[in-house]
């Protein structure tokens, strides 16, 4: 319990933005990996933003859709929590999240959803 009161302190305490960069990493792939596991509403949340935020990229090998059904979230963290099962998970979240979707949802399977 202690971890998951740690990590909700570290999401609560506001980061610098930075204008030029897409910077939405606030938690590392690990964490998101063990918060997802504990179904940490939180995380879910942050999950979720940085697919929004990132979706649709106009480069065709970092574009990734959201799946369209209705329980996409669901889909998502399970896929999440599937596709770094047994591999090692980069450090940054926000990449661990980029990489899942791009392999399990990228644009040119989805043209459909674009």
């Amino acid at each position: 319990m202690t971890n998951i009161t740690a990590l909700l302190l570290a999401l609560s305490v506001t980061a610098p933005v930075l204008a030029d960069t897409d910077n939405y990493t606030f938690i590392s792939g690990s964490d998101i990996y063990e918060a997802l596991s504990q179904e940490s509403m939180v995380v879910q949340g942050y999950v979720l933003g940085v697919t929004d935020a990132l979706k649709h990229s106009t480069d065709s090998s970092s574009c990734f859709v959201i799946p369209m059904r209705p329980d996409a979230d669901a889909v998502i963290y399970s896929t999440y929590l599937d596709y770094w099962q047994n591999r090692q998970i980069p450090d940054s979240g926000t990449e661990a999240i980029t990489q899942m979707m791009l392999n399990n949802f990228p644009c040119a399977t989805n043209v459909e959803n674009n």
